[in-house]
């Protein structure tokens, strides 16, 4: 599969509009293909509607104009898995209960389905520890634990909200490395909101580059370079130039 340029869409959003009862207007005419098995990031300046756009797609609000429409097969319960900037984790629950929540909404015996669960803890790295409360965690685990949590269903297309935007530089750089092994071993799109110029570089095979007043895409930059991504990457003249110019679309985004 190529990342960077997939035959058909998984997800195709056009003339997307979203208009608040207050008269706000958070999106206006929003044209994207979502291909199958690409990295995405969103990025753009605080109220360009990133977060709107995420939203819309999962179901939890209603576009005002427009259309988003699953090619192919349609979309299907499961197919889509959301990881918010919080990790939104039940307190009281263990760690494998916490995964576990969305087979238990959709009924399907504990017994039955602990394989997954434990399968969706291997991935994120958290095999050792389903027992644990997430007061006993740190901030990266606790946001692994939410990450297993949308995976556990085997999604094609999974949603994340500038996850990793509370945590520290070095967490976060540990996190993103991880998160490309996980994208890749679970075969799945993932459209992934961020701030940042240099972790939209290091995760993605596309950065979309929005404007706010209205909410739209002003620009997209396709970053060609081989997955897997590591170190070397970081500190590459490529990924300085590629930083360069999608800083240069950000600054158009925010009027610069």
């Amino acid at each position: 599969m190529d990342m960077h340029h997939p035959a058909e869409p998984l997800l195709r959003l056009r003339g997307v509009d979203k208009v608040y009862a207050s008269g706000t207007v958070a999106l206006r005419g929003l044209d994207l293909d979502i291909g199958e098995r690409q990295f995405i990031s969103l990025l753009g300046p605080s109220g360009c509607g990133k977060s709107t756009a995420l939203r819309l797609i999962a179901g939890l609000g209603r576009h005002s104009g427009g259309s988003i429409d699953w090619p192919g097969r349609g979309f299907v319960p499961g197919d889509l898995g959301f990881v918010f900037q919080e990790p939104t984790l039940m307190p009281w629950a263990s760690v494998w209960d916490n995964v576990f929540l969305p087979l238990r909404l959709r009924d399907r015996p504990r017994a039955q389905v602990a394989a997954e669960v434990d399968a969706a803890l291997d991935l994120v790295g958290l095999s050792g520890f389903a027992k644990a409360f997430p007061r006993e965690l740190s901030g990266g685990m606790r946001m692994r634990v939410s990450i297993a949590r949308a995976l556990v269903m085997k999604p094609r297309l999974l949603l994340m909200d500038e996850p990793f935007a509370a945590l520290d530089e070095i967490t976060r750089q540990k996190l993103c490395d991880d998160l490309l092994g996980i994208w890749r071993k679970a075969g799945c799109t993932v459209v992934f909101v961020t701030h940042s110029v240099y972790e939209s570089v290091y995760l993605s095979a596309r950065i979309v580059v929005m404007a706010a007043r209205p909410g739209r895409i002003i620009g997209e930059m396709a970053v060609e370079e081989p997955y897997p991504r590591d170190r070397s990457f970081r500190l590459s003249p490529a990924y300085a130039e590629y930083c360069r110019q999608v800083s240069g679309l950000l600054d158009q985004a925010m009027g610069g």
